[in-house]
């Protein structure tokens, strides 16, 4: 399952009403997606699965604010994404070299050198490029939850593309072709 999930108005009206069994439920349904989303952004398996826990208290005591069941996933994911952003403002660290990538990645040296990259950059660079790239999120959807411009979006994904491929690829050159002058 992952974020795109929609719950019905049937569950949204028991969380509304406190249900232990509805937000098990929920949480089952959703804990994965988020823990991916949370150690993605945040480098570490650890404040990963506070930023889980911390992001389904808020939901389940602020669900009251939300109106439609089928917006809850996207909902949830921006919860999350604050919860890593505002322990990152106090300090986000990069993957450790010995990271195990577990089943998110297939078993190969492309894989783990992907991840090790991935880890290397810094924590916005991380969190605009794993929002767009793997959750899907537009600019505008990014820079809504990270509290920034559509602009901003779009420059920080540019940049950590290229950190990115710079990483992977140390010694890559593109080739440009010179056009003679007045062409």
């Amino acid at each position: 399952m992952d974020f795109s999930t929609p719950i019905d108005d049937r569950t949204l009206a028991a969380l509304k009403r406190d249900c232990r069994r509805t937000q098990e439920k929920v949480y089952r349904t959703y804990a994965r997606s988020a823990w991916t989303l949370a150690v993605r952004l945040s480098g570490s398996e650890a404040a990963a699965w506070d930023a889980v826990q911390n992001g389904f208290v808020k939901a389940f005591e602020r669900v009251a604010q939300l109106e439609r069941a089928d917006r809850f996933g996207a909902w949830l994911r921006r919860i999350v994404v604050n919860q890593v952003m505002d322990a990152g403002r106090r300090a986000l660290d990069p993957l450790p070299e010995h990271y195990d990538a577990g089943v998110d990645a297939p078993d190969h040296d492309g894989a783990l050198d992907l991840v090790r990259a991935f880890g290397q950059l810094d924590a916005l660079d991380r969190a605009v490029l794993w929002l767009h790239d793997v959750e899907g999120l537009t600019h505008a959807e990014i820079a809504d939850t990270l509290a920034r411009s559509v602009p901003w979006s779009k420059t920080r994904l540019s940049r950590a593309r290229a950190k990115a491929r710079d990483l992977l690829h140390p010694h890559y050159e593109p080739t440009r072709r010179a056009l003679p002058h007045g062409q």
